[in-house]
């Protein structure tokens, strides 16, 4: 089968990354991500005899003009894409556009929204064919070459992990599908299948690429998305077969730089220390950043991760108040926070740290407690957020439950976007919310200090782009 995988045009010609439980505009510095999954599902159905072609529209600065002008010139017989929460009006309506193109070709949709709204997808959107719940990869493979089989739709009434509209156009709730057990069995995905030059690190402008070591997440943060997605159970690879993938990339791309993708990349300590051990045993010459807990680490995993490459670390905080924390089951004791940012810093490696304003219990006096507590960290970088409730997050359940959304019969997902503030919480008003991640982020980031580490990472090549993108980043959070 013939087939085209999309990250579709982002609204406004944002730069836009759809992936698990990631949905979002660029960061601060307009950083893109490689399009994992895609490359992922790509790589599995080539090596199963299908044609593939990925495109990463926000990457290729292509918009939806440009999409219809490829789909009429590949001539797909199916299309499948990646959606996320704040484009999903756009996301779906891609489907009536191909239909209108094509109305023989398959349309199919993943990601965390459609996992969690799968029959409000598929409602609203009449030409949507089919959504893939959960962990896409093997669940599209056999969806597509049941869908190449005679009969085509006729053929799904027993695959796990989708929920499709039939011949007759009755939607139809498959079982889920288990997690995939050994994530090994995944070939390596081929990034020949994009352009990898497109994806660079803020600052630096290296290219980079990213690599997922492990799958699922135990931490039950109410706020998240990934165990939706992802499931609980942490699952890890094989370290020589993750050696073996970084050494691939570096022959073939020459690219030196990664994102170890993953929930809470140090949740297995032990998993991390064989890691680091493997990438050190092989001389392996890589950069790398991973997400992390402060509960997760301590001075000599630290110090072994930064002598196999890391040089940043990113801890998800959120927030300063034990009620807070406690309210949204981030169960960590922030008051080690000051302690794991200076044993990392230590060790050699910058640290950021993730913030989220507006959480359930959220008051003016903690916002604005949390907000001093960051700035007295001795952090590198910061992201602030409003708190979104996401579909398949438990605080999404929790808002339409306490009626913090205000019109929860139809929601407006555009608005679900982490410098926006969409929950009305009682102790706390939206405003409130927006004008402490404002102030966060002024105070933070026009500090001397930060200034000076910002201006020591930049490639002065590059200077004009991290000017413009600072601007605009000050522009959105104001």
């Amino acid at each position: 089968m013939k087939i085209l995988l999309l990250n579709p045009p982002a609204p406004s010609g944002e730069k836009f990354t759809r992936e698990g439980r990631c949905t979002q505009q660029s960061a601060i510095w307009t950083t893109l991500w490689p399009p994992i999954s895609l490359v992922y599902i790509g790589t599995l159905l080539r090596d199963n005899g299908h044609e593939v072609r990925v495109i990463d529209c926000p990457a290729q600065d292509i918009d939806i003009k440009d999409v219809t002008h490829i789909i009429r010139a590949y001539s797909p017989e199916a299309v499948i894409w990646s959606v996320a929460t704040p484009s999903i009006t756009g996301d779906l309506n891609l489907s009536s556009v191909v239909k209108q193109l094509n109305p023989a070709v398959y349309t199919i949709v993943l990601g965390t929204h459609v996992t969690a709204l799968d029959l409000t997808s598929l409602e609203q959107s009449p030409s949507l064919d089919i959504v893939v719940r959960n962990e896409p990869e093997f669940t599209i493979m056999e969806t597509v070459t049941a869908l190449e089989m005679p009969g085509g739709l006729s053929n799904l009434t027993s695959m796990p992990g989708i929920t499709f509209r039939d011949a007759e156009g009755k939607i139809v709730r498959n079982t889920a599908r288990e997690f995939i057990a050994d994530i090994d069995a995944l070939p390596f995905p081929d990034w020949s299948l994009i352009d990898v030059n497109a994806y660079r690190l803020p600052l630096s402008n290296r290219p980079f690429l990213m690599v997922m070591p492990q799958r699922g997440c135990h931490f039950p943060c109410t706020f998240c998305t990934s165990s939706a997605y992802y499931g609980r159970k942490l699952r890890v690879r094989k370290v020589e077969a993750i050696v073996k993938e970084i050494k691939e990339a570096v022959e073939r791309f020459a690219i030196r730089d990664f994102f170890f993708w993953a929930e809470t990349f140090t949740a297995n300590p032990s998993f991390v220390r064989a890691l680091c051990n493997a990438i050190i045993a092989n001389n392996l010459d890589i950069s790398w950043v991973c997400n992390s807990r402060i509960d997760t680490v301590d001075g000599e995993l630290l110090y072994l991760m930064n002598k196999a490459g890391c040089w940043m670390v990113s801890y998800g905080i959120e927030s300063f108040d034990p009620n807070i924390l406690k309210g949204v089951r981030k169960d960590i004791e922030v008051s080690r926070a000051n302690q794991v940012i200076s044993l990392s810093r230590k060790a050699g490696m910058l640290v950021s740290a993730h913030v989220i304003f507006g959480l359930p219990y959220e008051t003016p006096a903690t916002a604005r407690q949390t907000m001093r507590r960051v700035l007295s960290l001795e952090l590198d970088f910061a992201q602030f957020y409003c708190a979104v409730p996401f579909p398949g997050s438990a605080l999404y359940e929790q808002a339409i439950s306490e009626g913090w959304l205000n019109d929860t019969a139809a929601v407006d997902f555009t608005g679900f976007r982490q410098e926006q503030a969409v929950m009305s919480l009682n102790t706390i008003t939206r405003a409130e919310v927006e004008a402490v991640r404002a102030q966060a982020v002024r105070e933070f980031y026009l500090r001397p200090r930060i200034i000076l580490g910002i201006l020591r990472l930049t490639n002065f090549r590059h200077i004009a782009k991290t000017l413009l993108s600072a601007f605009k980043f000050f522009r959105a959070a104001n």
